[in-house]
C-alpha cells in the first residue's frame, strides 16, 4: 500500500472501554499484525458540525463548513477502505456517525448535481459496517442503521461488502461472545486479504 492509502476506522461510540472500543482495538491489532496502514477516527473527540442543508455544496461540490470534517473528505478520497463501528441508538447509528454521513452530502452533490465528482469514483475502496446492539436479537433490529450505511458507502464510493451485527451485547459483550468473534475474525481476515490483493 502507498503511504497515503489507509483504511479508515470510524469509532462511532462516545463510550470508553465498551464494545465498540473493544472492536476497534481488535481491528487495530489485526491491521498492525498484517502491516495494513490505518487511521482511527474517534469522531466523538472531533469537532464535526451538523449539515444545515444550506445548498452550498450543490454549487461548489464542497462543504462550506470548516471543521474537523474538512480533511476527512480527502482521507475518504485517498483511502483504500472504511470500516464503521457504531452502537445502535433508537434502531440506527449513533448521532455522530449520522452527522458524518450527512456531511458527505458534498460528495453526493459533486457527483449527481454538478457532475464533477470531488471524489475519485474509479478508485478501489472496500467497506465494512459493524453494528453493536445491546438488546437481544429481534427482527429488523439493525435495518435502520443498515439503510443509512448503504447510502453512506455509496456516497464515499466504497464497496460495502461486509456487515456484522452483534446483538445482546448488554448481557454478552464482544470479548465474551465467541460466536460473533468467530464471524468477526473470518470477515476481517478476508477483508485484509482483499485489501492486500488490490494494493499490490
Amino acid at each position: 500500500m502507498g503511504r497515503n492509502d489507509k483504511v479508515l476506522i470510524i469509532n462511532g461510540s462516545p463510550r470508553k472501554n465498551k464494545n465498540c472500543h473493544s472492536v476497534v482495538k481488535e481491528l487495530v491489532k489485526k491491521f498492525e499484525e498484517n502491516e495494513i496502514n490505518y487511521k482511527v477516527l474517534d469522531i466523538y473527540k472531533m469537532d464535526i458540525d451538523y449539515c444545515t442543508a444550506c445548498g452550498a455544496c450543490e454549487k461548489t461540490g464542497y462543504c462550506r463548513i470548516k471543521d474537523d470534517m474538512t480533511p476527512i473528505y480527502e482521507e475518504f478520497n485517498k483511502s483504500t477502505g472504511t470500516i464503521t463501528v457504531s452502537p445502535m441508538y433508537f434502531s440506527s447509528v449513533s448521532t455522530k456517525v449520522k452527522t458524518v454521513v450527512d456531511r458527505t452530502q458534498a460528495f453526493f452533490s459533486s457527483k449527481y448535481v454538478l457532475g464533477k465528482p470531488s471524489i475519485d469514483r474509479d478508485k478501489f475502496r472496500l467497506g465494512m459496517y459493524i453494528a453493536i446492539g445491546g438488546q437481544p436479537e429481534f427482527e429488523n433490529q439493525f435495518l435502520g442503521g443498515q439503510i443509512v450505511m448503504d447510502i453512506f458507502y455509496k456516497s464515499i464510493n466504497t464497496d460495502l461488502e461486509y456487515n456484522l451485527y452483534l446483538s445482546n451485547s448488554d448481557e454478552v459483550p464482544f470479548e465474551e461472545n465467541e460466536d460473533f468473534k468467530a464471524r468477526f475474525n473470518r470477515d476481517v481476515d478476508e477483508y485484509i486479504k482483499k485489501i492486500k490483493e488490490n494494493n499490490n
